[in-house]
């Protein structure tokens, strides 16, 4: 469990000088008092544990809870334990007492149960990189923080072909971004547009669009190994909804994935710390969407079964929009994630989660509906081993006709003058669950 540091050493100091300085012993302080803090975060589904202790008593003591959560104990020893789960998500008051018979003390603090992930949001400040000042984007990297830590940067692998193998200009402006104003970008480079066409040809082999193209693929492992190198991610994708190219590309399937093998790898060598992984998306990946996005593919779970036998990914992740399936939320199956884990053992990562605040037919959408969506991705989602969540855009796209089922997808809208009701949802969902 990711618990604060121990600093019970930080408060003994004062009493060492006490005893060394006044003469005075142990129990003839002024008054009893702890010299551990308590530990105030829990995550469900792992133990919590507080080792306290306190000055100024005779043994033989006794220990009690006078406030404290259903199932949580503390044994003779004084130490405090408790196995918190999700339906306790929240804060609760926890009053520890301790005595000797004829004196006693008591420490009150808060304890708050988070699901251990981080939230976050896509890059997506006011007006867009298109259309933004610099004064927006400052404000957007400052403020982002309510809505998560994370800020996801996704970018093509080059800017041009003559530029194959450098780092492309939004991974560098990513970490700029993270020493400047305290962000933990997710940076992902794909190589692919949205409806699966390759960018993979290069100066000596124009007309090989394939990942058997090895001039392409030493250019692609070169600059993903020196961007791990300079700036050592924390998480790191390679392809972006793989499955939508896999589509038109099935052949070249075996040329990714030794790909992806090298490049985990190359990665983990220079910076072993970064969690590497690719991106599904998701719909597709389940056969659904027919009425919306006319796709008429069979369910694709092969694809994620190839990667859980090829073990070299850190997490596997997923763009998420029901909506190209579910006219409203509560449609969405109860265990409507839960297949994941029928095809992946490990940790997850949602790059991309929305519902639109306005309908455009063939798609559905509402404000309330977009509201009622963020609860409802975390209740469908809680059977997950969730390491990332993060919500597609703060604000909305500047050009939304580019793909009408993104209309309105963002929290706020474009310029942020209008603040969506799922803007305060997803807020409370980072105080609620978000790893501090």
């Amino acid at each position: 469990m990711r618990n604060p540091t121990d600093r019970r050493g930080a408060l003994l100091p004062a009493l060492l000088a006490c005893l060394l300085f006044t003469g005075c012993t142990d129990t003839e302080l002024v008054g009893p008092f702890f010299v551990t803090p308590a530990v105030p975060y829990a995550a469900a589904g792992e133990d919590y544990e507080y080792d306290a202790h306190a000055a100024g008593l005779t043994l033989p003591t006794t220990w009690s809870l006078e406030t404290a959560p259903l199932g949580m104990a503390v044994d003779e020893d004084g130490v405090v334990t408790w196995a918190p789960t999700l339906d306790e998500l929240g804060v609760h008051p926890v009053v520890l007492r301790v005595t000797d018979g004829e004196r006693a003390v008591e420490q009150s603090w808060d304890l708050a149960v988070h699901q251990d992930f981080l939230m976050g949001t896509g890059y997506s400040p006011k007006g867009h990189a298109s259309g933004s000042t610099d004064e927006d984007v400052v404000e957007h990297l400052v403020e982002n923080e309510p809505f998560g830590r994370l800020i996801a940067f996704q970018t093509n692998w080059r800017e041009s072909v003559a530029d194959a193998g450098s780092i492309p200009d939004l991974g560098v402006f990513a970490m700029t971004a993270r020493s400047s104003f305290g962000t933990e970008p997710v940076v992902g480079f794909g190589w692919a547009d949205a409806a699966g066409v390759p960018d993979l040809t290069s100066d000596d082999f124009p007309l090989d669009n394939t990942w058997a193209n090895q001039e392409t693929r030493d250019e692609f492992l070169d600059m993903v190994t020196a961007y791990a190198s300079t700036y050592g991610p924390s998480h790191l994708f390679l392809g972006n909804e793989v499955n939508t190219w896999y589509a038109g590309n099935k052949g070249d399937w075996p040329n990714w994935l030794s790909m992806l093998e090298e490049c985990y790898d190359a990665i983990k060598a220079v910076s072993p710390g970064t969690t590497v992984f690719t991106v599904f998306q998701l719909e597709r990946l389940k056969g659904l969407g027919a009425a919306t996005t006319g796709n008429t593919d069979p369910p694709q779970w092969n694809l994620v079964a190839d990667l859980e036998l090829q073990g070299k990914l850190d997490a596997v992740g997923f763009t998420s929009y029901p909506y190209f399936e579910y006219a409203t939320p509560g449609a969405i199956p109860a265990d409507y994630y839960d297949e994941i884990a029928l095809h992946w053992s490990g940790p997850v990562i949602f790059t991309e989660i929305a519902w639109p605040a306005l309908a455009d037919p063939p798609y559905p959408g509402g404000v309330a509906d977009q509201d009622t969506f963020v609860g409802t991705f975390f209740d469908r989602s809680k059977g997950l081993d969730l390491e990332c969540v993060l919500w597609r855009y703060l604000h909305d796209l500047d050009d939304q006709a580019s793909f009408p089922g993104f209309m309105e997808v963002g929290l706020r809208s474009n310029d942020g003058s209008v603040v969506r009701d799922a803007d305060g949802s997803w807020q409370a969902e980072v105080t609620l669950r978000e790893r501090p």
